[in-house]
């Protein structure tokens, strides 16, 4: 008999971290709030630097959306280049294909340097589509690679039916945790864990940002949180969207792979050790609150290949309107990263090098295509329609959920999670324990479950 486990598999007999909470108020030059692989990557690549430099984590280091991702490093991103290229040009999908294989390249040489011990393998990686009408779609994408000198041939796989099937044979495969653990090791800044950042203020010419009992003061603030708060002016919550999706991992012994559908609805199959982790049922956060259907449909799934779970949970990413993330300068000194659009590891460590090269004004070929200040066809029609998502949300909350707890973000209707225990927003995506304490942004205060 398994023991079905509701936590990631990367959660699962992890080193923890074990960072002290801020107790004082403190000066520097440089606050980053938030410790997934953005806030990470951002001190890891400011470590050459002179400057005084502090990470504040709500939780626990890398146990949010990164210790629930896939674990994936890969440019073979689904529809995502046709989408960059449909709302801009091939220069622009070509640039962004580009910063997808640099970092990987970056990463794997950074494990390799610092000898960091986190499961890397390098993978073949599988995009198909079972759908006749996307067959021209991923033939025209096959061409868009090869035009960009990625070697891409026709494949097929045993665990999936497909009317046309692509491969690469240059991406990864790694533990994201151990990742973030090892980009630690030799960290020199100081990190403080359960501290929430819930006030930012101007003054002059730095920001204090305040604690529930600490004042820190800071010239740069960088909100490497998945869905930054403090943004009300730029209207975030009309310029993206969030999509929920499902994961499980199962015993299956099989050569590493990774897998991924062209479309909706999405698949995502890849190996760690003798396992395989399946990720299906996305949808956007608005359309669906009961978790546990979606959960048996993954297993229903996961049971037509011939396995059973032994760990199910799930995660939450923000999409944006035109396909590139949103990396830069947000006004004055606070900058931000994120809308990763499901691709957070690799998008997530480029941040911290963008962002670090702001700041220490060096040249970054990268910087003027993710930067908020961009423009594209972001038109009123999207703005409509994540204005509707997030008021479908707030309205299927109070409907269909029978929790009586408010999110603090927004008052949003919280819905209980039976399978992971969670008590979960479906408007913006916040997330709390069964004890009331906030596990994933952007609300950045508990619940009293009094």
């Amino acid at each position: 008999m398994i023991l079905l486990k509701s936590i990631s598999i990367w959660k699962d007999n992890y080193e923890k971290t074990n960072y002290e909470s801020l107790d004082s108020d403190i000066d520097v030059d440089i606050l980053i709030i938030g410790g997934g692989i953005t806030g990470v990557s951002c001190l890891f690549h400011l470590k050459d630097s002179n400057l005084k430099v502090a990470l504040v984590e709500q939780n626990e280091i890398g146990v949010s959306v990164t210790g629930n991702s896939t674990g994936k490093l890969n440019y073979l991103q689904n529809d995502l280049i046709d989408k960059i290229r449909s709302f801009y040009d091939d220069e622009v999908a070509s640039m962004y294909l580009k910063s997808q294989v640099e970092t990987i390249n970056s990463i794997c040489s950074t494990i390799k340097d610092k000898n960091i011990d986190c499961d890397l393998e390098r993978v073949n990686s599988f995009l198909y589509t079972n759908d006749l009408s996307e067959v021209d779609k991923i033939k025209n994408l096959e061409s868009f690679l090869l035009k960009n000198n990625i070697n891409v041939k026709r494949a097929n796989h045993k665990l999936v039916e497909s009317k046309y099937m692509i491969m690469v044979n240059d991406t990864y495969i790694f533990n994201p945790l151990k990742f973030i653990n090892g980009l630690l090791k030799d960290n020199k800044y100081p990190i403080y864990e359960n501290t929430s950042i819930v006030k930012i203020n101007k003054h002059k010419d730095y920001y204090i940002c305040h604690t529930l009992r600490n004042k820190i003061r800071a010239k740069y603030v960088i909100i490497a949180s998945h869905y930054p708060y403090f943004l009300k002016p730029f209207l975030f919550p009309f310029k993206v969207s969030l999509e929920k999706s499902y994961l499980s991992a199962s015993i299956y012994k099989t050569k590493p792979f990774s897998l991924i559908s062209y479309s909706n609805p999405f698949i995502s199959i890849r190996t760690y050790k003798d396992y395989l982790i399946y990720l299906s049922n996305s949808h956007s956060i608005n359309k669906s609150v009961s978790c546990k259907d979606n959960f048996n449909e993954l297993i229903k799934k996961v049971n037509d290949i011939g396995v059973t779970p032994e760990y199910l949970w799930s995660n939450c990413d923000i999409l944006t309107s035109d396909g590139l993330p949103l990396i830069g300068v947000l006004k004055d000194n606070i900058l931000i990263g994120t809308g990763y659009n499901t691709w957070g590891l690799t998008n997530g460590f480029l941040a911290g090098k963008i962002l670090s090269d702001i700041i220490m004004k060096k040249d970054n070929l990268y910087i003027s295509i993710f930067s908020l200040k961009r423009k594209n066809r972001n038109n009123l029609l999207t703005y409509t329609s994540n204005i509707y998502k997030n008021v479908d949300g707030f309205i299927k909350g109070y409907i269909k959920s029978s929790s009586n707890y408010l999110c603090p973000h927004m008052k949003c209707k919280l819905t209980y999670n039976e399978v992971e225990n969670t008590f979960d927003c479906s408007c913006h995506g916040s997330r709390f324990d069964k004890d009331g304490k906030c596990i994933c942004g952007p609300a950045n205060k508990d619940i009293d479950m009094k």
